[in-house]
């Protein structure tokens, strides 16, 4: 029995952690939810799933108010969800609890279902990165918020129930309270030697395109000196979510290359516990993984990078005053001596389609960003998609979305009443459109940037299959003058 409830449960998205098993309770037929763990360390902030009792409250919050409850799901999925899709979901999800044995039917019938509608991909499909050792299936649909609203019911619930995390949040990390500073040395570039830096978000999916994105990355080997994930581990930054999504597929990367991971809202479902688990583990690993907090600045003398926190205290903002005047220290430093400032963060300060900024720049940030000009490049996941943008009135910034790393978001045409101008924006499908499969999602990708020795920077867009989708040159007008665009190439 043990073996068939941990398939039902992992076949719903469920991730124990590495070193912890999945056993039902005795009374099998009513609460079967309850997911018991042999290391309690492993996952003392974990969210809970949706039990009998939550998924009750959440089929009575939806008779009395169903507007509402319908506004929260998409609000948390960023996708609209109709009635019907909701009330079959709580249909099935009461089957969990009461008949997993047809639970687990329906789920085969939906899956044969899926599969003949699909269809694979074609014999001839294939590219020079690809290996058997990530076998791709193009009719997987985990995490996609409508064909997936089961799972983000079962996973994120009682989060959304207002259940909360945050009597599980781990206690927060301050800079005051570290040697460090949270400063770190970054490598000086050197002529022909530049620092190459990798940015993906929103990559802890665990499915293929993921793992091919990590293939590349760990296919670099010495030459990456860092990488950086701007946040997003699904579906609720649990520690098996980190596990299986983040700490395996990056692994290979720790001799060689500088991790690094910034927080965000899927991270603080689980209160960050296994979020700061994960840092300590990578210090652990050496020298090389100096990460002591979810906010940290690389500095060298031409280039900072410097990793934001826009989760812990209110999901898309930063405006906690202690976080603010380490920000500004940091940004005018860089700013004093002419070093290239490059920021990083989950939440984005506006999106393609967005007619007025996020609060994120618009008031929080607005006086470092807006006002003074102090930030060169801004980089951020969390906006569903890959983009390059310009400077613009009211944006003195080059601004960099990389959202696209593993969650399946929905693909999107270039917007045509952008906020700022767009350079580049990723607007392929996942898969070629003469193979005609999965036309309806967007392509996966990464970025890389390139630091070199007289100042300038190079910012390159790859996707999940290794293709160059767009290569920028970053450089500054003047020694004073702003860092602006000045050479750009898109491919395709």
């Amino acid at each position: 029995m043990e073996g068939r409830w941990k398939q039902l449960y992992e076949s719903l998205g469920y991730r124990p952690p590495a070193s912890v098993k999945v056993t039902p309770s005795a009374n099998e037929s009513t609460t079967t939810h309850a997911l018991q763990t042999e290391a309690p360390l492993a996952a003392d902030t974990d969210l809970p799933v949706l039990g009998p009792e939550e998924l009750e409250a959440l089929r009575a919050a939806f008779l009395r108010e169903p507007e509402d409850v319908l506004r929260w799901t998409e609000t948390g999925l960023g996708a609209r969800v109709t009635v019907g899709a909701f009330v079959e979901v709580l249909r099935e999800l009461e089957l969990l609890f009461t008949d997993p044995g047809q639970l687990q039917e329906r789920l085969d019938a939906t899956e044969r279902q899926v599969r003949q509608g699909t269809g694979g991909l074609p014999p001839d499909f294939t590219f020079p990165l690809k290996t058997e050792e990530i076998p791709i299936d193009p009719t997987r649909t985990r995490f996609e918020p409508r064909s997936d609203l089961r799972g983000w019911l079962l996973f994120s619930g009682p989060v959304w129930l207002e259940q909360g995390a945050a009597a599980r949040q781990a206690p927060f990390r301050w800079h005051f309270g570290a040697k460090s500073r949270f400063l770190y040395p970054l490598r000086e570039p050197e002529p022909g030697q530049p620092v190459e830096v990798a940015l993906f978000g929103d990559f802890g999916t665990g499915e293929y395109t993921s793992r091919y994105i990590a293939r590349q990355l760990v296919m670099r080997g010495e030459r990456l000196d860092c990488a950086v994930h701007l946040g997003g581990v699904f579906y609720a930054g649990r520690q098996g979510e980190f596990d299986a999504h983040v700490a395996e597929p990056l692994e290979p990367l720790l001799a060689t290359t500088t991790l690094l991971t910034l927080n965000a809202a899927p991270e603080m479902r689980s209160g960050a516990g296994a979020y700061f688990r994960y840092l300590d583990e990578r210090r652990g690993a050496g020298p090389r993984h100096p990460q002591e907090g979810t906010y940290f600045c690389l500095a060298a003398e031409r280039f900072q990078l410097i990793g934001l926190d826009t989760a812990w205290f209110e999901a898309g903002r930063h405006r906690e005053p202690a976080l603010l005047q380490w920000l500004e220290q940091r940004l005018s430093e860089g700013r004093r001596r002419g070093a290239m400032n490059i920021l990083l963060s989950h939440a984005a300060p506006y999106g393609p389609d967005r007619k007025r900024l996020a609060p994120l720049v618009e008031e929080d940030l607005r006086a470092l960003v807006v006002e003074r000009e102090w930030v060169d490049l801004w980089c951020w996941g969390g906006a569903q998609g890959g983009a390059l943008y310009d400077r613009a009135p009211g944006l003195p910034f080059l601004g960099a979305s990389l959202g696209h790393g593993g969650f399946p978001y929905e693909r999107k045409d270039t917007p045509t009443h952008p906020v700022a101008p767009v350079r580049f924006f990723e607007s392929w499908p996942r898969f070629p459109e003469w193979t005609g499969v999965r036309q309806d999602r967007g392509n996966h990708g990464h970025a890389t940037l390139w630091l070199h020795a007289d100042g300038t920077a190079t910012l390159r867009y790859t996707d999940w299959m290794g293709q160059v989708r767009c290569e920028a040159t970053l450089a500054r007008q003047g020694t004073k003058g702003p860092v602006t665009l000045k050479q750009l190439d898109v491919g395709g």
